[in-house]
């Protein structure tokens, strides 16, 4: 199996278990497209400005407004004033979106915990070692 198989491979289990446990907790009714917004956010580590994910996300203001109102009434982002300028909102992720995030924290965990079940302590090592090489040469903005 060669390395472009085993990408695809694990690319499909984590969407596999990420596919069951969404099942378990309801929130499948999520698109990619909203998934891509939730990730931005959760991955800026911060609450962020309107104008600020639409830059992350390389799209128009007006797309990133329309998505964030379809999130906000879904229950997975707020809108907060901005302490440091009274005419900014920053958008907020709600427990029901840090619910999802905990989701995959999971499974990430579990994936990790079998692989680690099934290779030597200095295999599991040296993969850890290379996939953080990767990790840090194909890292995004976001």
């Amino acid at each position: 199996m060669d390395l472009e198989e085993s990408l695809r491979c694990l690319q499909w289990h984590m969407w596999f278990r990420w596919r069951e446990e969404s099942r378990r907790s309801g929130s499948m009714d999520l698109t990619p497209n909203e998934l891509d917004y939730l990730y931005a956010l959760l991955g800026a580590g911060r609450p962020l400005r309107l104008g600020e994910l639409a830059q992350r996300l390389q799209v128009t203001p007006a797309s990133a407004s329309a998505m964030v109102r379809k999130l906000e009434v879904r229950g997975y982002i707020s809108r907060s004033a901005s302490g440091e300028d009274a005419r900014s909102v920053l958008l907020v992720l709600t427990p029901k979106c840090q619910a999802l995030e905990a989701e995959e924290q999971t499974i990430y965990a579990d994936t990790a915990s079998r692989l680690a079940a099934m290779l030597e302590p200095q295999e599991l090592s040296e993969l850890s070692r290379l996939l953080a090489k990767a990790r840090g040469n194909l890292t995004t903005d976001f």
